[in-house]
């Protein structure tokens, strides 16, 4: 995946207000929420995510693929129906990073609340611009399987 597109994403998933962060390695995972003031440095291959109590080293080239997920079946539907995130993978689709957004079904205390239509659409703004560029997708997770999309998708079909 081209460097440049990598930035980009990173820089304005960032940008967006609480967003979540989780590195999953499969046998432990850490989850950080952005604070408002993050900052990024690439060097090379590298990007550093700099956020005070933490930060994180991501090697940019071996970031093979990103998807934008809409998540109906991640153990958690009777709280919340779907989880919207974008992940970055590597090799053999191995997560390396995660960004979730913001909850429509939490409110800023992470409790159940009614849908936030205006939290999910930061999500479909942030996907609708990206997908079909550089090989972003789009998919759609259920309990049936997954449906990927490689052209925008707006609410409701394909563009």
């Amino acid at each position: 995946m081209n460097r440049e597109l990598i930035k980009e994403l990173i820089e304005e998933l960032l940008g967006c207000k609480d967003m979540l962060l989780v590195i999953d390695s499969g046998g432990a995972v850490s989850e950080m929420h952005a604070p408002p003031e993050i900052a990024t440095e690439y060097a090379g291959r590298w990007a550093n995510i700099e956020a005070g109590q933490w930060h994180i080293h991501l090697d940019l080239d071996a970031v093979k693929g990103a998807q934008f997920v809409e998540n109906s079946n991640h153990g958690h539907e009777s709280i919340m129906p779907k989880l919207h995130y974008l992940r970055m993978s590597g090799t053999d689709e191995a997560t390396l990073l995660r960004f979730y957004f913001p909850n429509p079904w939490l409110d800023d205390d992470e409790k159940p609340t009614e849908f936030q239509p205006e939290k999910l659409r930061v999500f479909e703004d942030i996907r609708d611009r990206y997908v079909g560029r550089g090989g972003v997708v789009f998919v759609e997770r259920t309990a049936d399987g997954d449906k990927y999309h490689s052209e925008p998708v707006k609410s409701g079909g394909v563009v």
